[in-house]
């Protein structure tokens, strides 16, 4: 028969009323489901890069689980306060005038991101777009899906991407060609395992994306080109140029979970690549990162895209 719907928000409802000793509203209900299904959706024993590898029944029954063993009631007033964001995110995942226009002069050098005190603002705008600008044209262009890549394919690409946002703003290094690097980096990949050549093939894709196809190449000047294709095709190389930001910031986006995953020794590129690093020896703070990252990337996608039915609910 399942975990019906029902059955799964009665339970919600009264592992929360057993923490708070008072019944909770349906908002703090859902808030607080929101919260424990995204840690859940950023652990890897049960899903993928957000994509589930368990049963929507078992996903319900995980988010009790969570409620009555990892809930505080001082937790509750927190998640609302999420919820209430991610909510307000989903209602303007459309970039604005303002944020078009910061993105542009940011391109241009006529601000700096450190001129923004807000970097959660700043980490949301190119996230939105990212989602609406970038992706949908590296998925056309991508060899990923044809391969049926799955460690390698484009969630992979999608992660890569958000980590270089947190990067890029946190550095002060401009976003756009970490961003293009981020979604240019595994597009000629042939398969999941040993491809050593797969970097330096995507030489000619990038380019021509860059020079060609990408709408806002305008805002690229030929040196941010230049950079995006060198970091692109030399990722998976073991150098590190210092005066290549966009292949700092790409290298260390794309280790990241192989460092926590398997504890492979790096010396990570920049300094917030070598914060995140330390996270290897802490798996909850990976999750609740993760998470953080896997709710701003939902919140902000389109309504329609190719990736929203990945990113849905599953039914719940």
């Amino acid at each position: 028969m399942g975990y019906p719907q029902q059955y799964f928000f009665n339970d919600v409802f009264n592992a929360i009323k057993r923490k708070k000793k008072t019944a909770p509203t349906d908002e703090e209900c859902r808030a607080v489901a929101h919260h424990m299904e995204y840690n859940i959706r950023a652990d890897r024993k049960y899903a993928d890069n957000g994509h589930l590898n368990i049963s929507i029944d078992d996903l319900r029954a995980h988010i009790v689980f969570q409620i009555e063993n990892r809930l505080h009631g001082n937790d509750i007033p927190r998640y609302v306060a999420q919820y209430r964001q991610y909510k307000s995110y989903q209602q303007n995942w459309e970039l604005t005038a303002k944020e078009e226009k910061d993105l542009q002069d940011i391109a241009k050098g006529e601000k700096k991101v450190s001129d923004f005190s807000n970097k959660d603002y700043l980490k949301n705008l190119y996230i939105k777009y990212f989602n609406q600008k970038i992706m949908p044209e590296i998925k056309k262009i991508s060899w990923q899906e044809k391969n049926h890549l799955k460690y390698h394919g484009l969630w992979h690409t999608e992660q890569v991407a958000l980590f270089a946002i947190d990067i890029a703003v946190e550095d002060n290094i401009n976003p756009l060609p970490c961003l293009l690097a981020a979604g240019l980096h595994d597009c000629a990949r042939k398969n999941d395992r040993f491809d050593p050549d797969h970097a330096k093939n995507c030489e000619p894709i990038a380019r021509d994306f860059l020079y060609n196809s990408y709408e806002d190449r305008d805002l690229l000047t030929t040196q941010d080109k230049q950079q995006i294709i060198f970091a692109a095709t030399h990722h998976n190389v073991p150098i590190i140029d210092k005066s290549n930001s966009v292949l700092n910031c790409l290298q260390d986006a794309d280790s990241m979970r192989l460092w926590w995953e398997r504890g492979q020794h790096y010396q990570a590129n920049t300094i917030t690549g070598q914060k995140l690093a330390k996270y290897k020896d802490h798996k909850w703070q990976q999750i609740k990162y993760l998470a953080n990252m896997l709710e701003r990337m939902r919140a902000t996608m389109p309504p329609i895209s190719g990736y929203q039915r990945n990113f849905q609910n599953d039914g719940r």
